[in-house]
């Protein structure tokens, strides 16, 4: 049985609704205090990007956060419950252990042309970078300060294993079990010529990795998305992306569902 405290954050529709007040009246009765700034226990109500949501209210105390989501949003990659059958959390609850599975983040950093950090965030997604105004991106792309390629395209687009199924799944990119700690870079709408050689490929890069992206021929309309936040800079010089070294995401586990049987369920079906 969980002992502590827990928040609930809901998509806000009338199902998500009336299960949010029913599992905080059931975990209210079991004992647990309900506490909206540190709490033990996240309880999402809705689809990933409510886990989302939920990720960056917490973001300060990511480490002591335990998550347990019940999908009744769109896409549940990260859920556990569906609506249907939610009443089942009540049983697990009393009568399971659960189990703990912890998942990396993608630190970002980015700077100005003078050298001064504009930025600093985590992501459990995605970062995206590109052009405000729609136009082509140009970048030389590092791997830990050492040229690899000048990139030119719609932009790049650098995920974590979780995140490998969202935009970067969309791309082209490989999906990686996240019990592996690495992020990935995949391009979006890569162009190659004489003078802009890439890969053309998404690539993988370890936890000890760090990739950095300077644009190239471009003061201004720079976009940076982590997640779903959106960042507009006038003034950027590089930014630099890699396996966070102090926080990680926890959630907590009742059903035997392995990774890939959500890959499965969610990209495929039953």
């Amino acid at each position: 049985m969980l002992k502590g405290t827990f928040s609930t954050v809901s998509r806000g529709d009338g199902i998500s609704s009336k299960i949010e007040k029913d599992l905080e009246k059931f975990l209210l009765m079991k004992g647990l205090g309900r506490d909206e700034l540190s709490p033990n226990y996240v309880f999402v109500i809705g689809g990933d990007g409510t886990v989302l949501s939920a990720f960056r209210k917490y973001i300060e105390v990511i480490n002591d956060v335990k998550f347990l989501s019940i999908h009744t949003g769109h896409l549940g990659f990260y859920t556990d419950y569906q609506a249907k059958d939610y009443e089942n959390i009540f049983e697990d609850i009393l009568t399971k252990e659960p189990k703990l599975e912890s998942y990396p983040l993608l630190e970002v950093q980015a700077y100005c042309t003078n050298g001064n950090l504009l930025s600093k965030s985590c992501a459990l997604n995605e970062i995206t970078l590109n052009n405000t105004k729609g136009k082509t991106y140009k970048s030389e792309i590092y791997i830990d300060d050492r040229h690899f390629e000048n990139f030119r395209g719609d932009g790049i687009c650098i995920s974590t294993p979780t995140g490998s199924t969202a935009y970067n799944k969309a791309l082209g990119g490989a999906v990686i079990n996240p019990n592996i700690e690495v992020f990935q870079a995949a391009e979006i709408a890569g162009l190659n010529n004489m003078l802009y050689r890439s890969l053309g490929n998404s690539i993988v890069l370890s936890k000890k990795e760090k990739l950095t992206i300077k644009p190239m021929d471009q003061e201004e309309n720079h976009r940076l998305s982590i997640d779903q936040l959106f960042y507009s800079y006038d003034s950027l010089s590089k930014v630099e992306v890699s396996i966070c070294k102090d926080k990680r995401i926890n959630f907590i586990r009742y059903n035997e569902v392995s990774f890939w049987d959500r890959v499965k369920r969610s990209f495929i079906g039953e």
